[in-house]
């Protein structure tokens, strides 16, 4: 099926279908494009990619047709649903639960910012039914869930085996980053089949790349801030060193304003095109700091000193003769 990318953007919503139906096809038609049609196999899932909004939302017309009439499959009827902007959605087909046969949720996409799992457990078994969660190294229970919950919850990089009571349903490795769906249902002879579904793919980066990239960034703001306050200080004159450490200092604080303004503001879809920015702004500051460099005239503080020193004798001794005229 069509697993697209996760990536949504403000002007645009997703559509994700599951069906939870065991040796049951279903050929889902919509109204998405030029009249979007696909086939569900069992169980299975279907993604659409971005759709286009129209003032904010879309019109989904959906209808939902049973290809296996003689082999018992339940029929399933089709609907509309008004999908908003920027928001992503999700049906799942659940005909066992005879209340609410078809579910539909708003779907999490965004990935842990703990490095961990996200996992929603789509289970198309009795309400009553109870799904466990175990870590398979330490046998520790995870999640205990009720079969109409889909709650999306927070796990462990770790090996899950997954449980209805005390039968072993589905076994999975969890990849840091990754929003997985398992659904599951059961056939005609009471046998549990399940799939676990990528929503959105795993880190495929490792984070010890960081290390490096951080130990660069810290070797360039040691040898950039020590040397720039040692400057300040040294080109100043005594009597504003502080001022101009302070007016170093400020320069920092001005940098982090340019980075929070333009992260909140969003100018851009990308992240990639705010780092593109910043490195514009970089070149030109790198720039404009040559041109500041080539006319700038060093302040000597050794030759400073030494014409103080005369300066200073001269007024001591001047000094020394008031007194002593204050005296006779």
């Amino acid at each position: 099926m069509d697993n697209s990318l996760s990536g949504l953007y403000s002007s645009s919503t997703q559509l994700r279908i599951f069906s939870g139906i065991p040796n049951c096809d279903y050929r889902v038609s919509t109204n998405i494009g030029a009249g979007k049609r696909f086939t569900l196999r069992g169980i299975d899932f279907y993604a659409s990619g971005n759709v286009e909004t129209n003032l904010g939302s879309f019109q989904l017309d959906y209808a939902i047709d049973n290809l296996n009439l003689t082999s018992g499959c339940p029929e399933i009827e089709g609907g509309t649903q008004l999908l908003n902007e920027a928001t992503s959605y999700s049906l799942f087909l659940r005909p066992v639960q005879k209340t609410l046969p078809n579910l539909w949720y708003e779907d999490e996409l965004q990935k842990s910012n703990k490095s961990k799992a996200m996992v929603r457990t789509l289970a198309n078994l009795p309400t009553t039914s109870r799904i466990l969660w175990k870590e398979v190294k330490s046998g520790n229970t995870a999640l205990d869930l009720m079969a109409r919950h889909h709650d999306l919850h927070e796990l462990s990089t770790v090996e899950y085996e997954v449980l209805q009571g005390e039968t072993p349903i589905h076994r999975q490795c969890l990849r840091p980053g990754g929003v997985y769906t398992l659904v599951i249902g059961q056939d005609k002879q009471g046998q549990f089949v399940s799939s676990m579904f990528e929503v959105t793919e795993p880190n495929s980066m490792s984070m010890l790349w960081l290390i490096p990239q951080y130990v660069v960034m810290t070797l360039g703001e040691v040898m950039f801030s020590v040397t720039g306050l040692e400057f300040s200080y040294a080109q100043a004159p005594p009597s504003m060193k502080s001022l101009l450490q302070a007016f170093w200092l400020l320069t920092v604080a001005f940098g982090n304003i340019i980075v929070v303004v333009v992260a909140e503001l969003k100018f851009f879809e990308s992240q990639a095109n705010e780092f593109f920015l910043f490195a514009g702004l970089m070149f030109l500051d790198m720039l404009i700091f040559m041109w500041f460099a080539i006319y700038f005239k060093p302040y000597d503080q050794v030759a400073a000193l030494k014409q103080q020193k005369p300066m200073r004798s001269d007024r001591n001794r001047q000094n020394l003769c008031n007194v002593l005229e204050h005296i006779d």
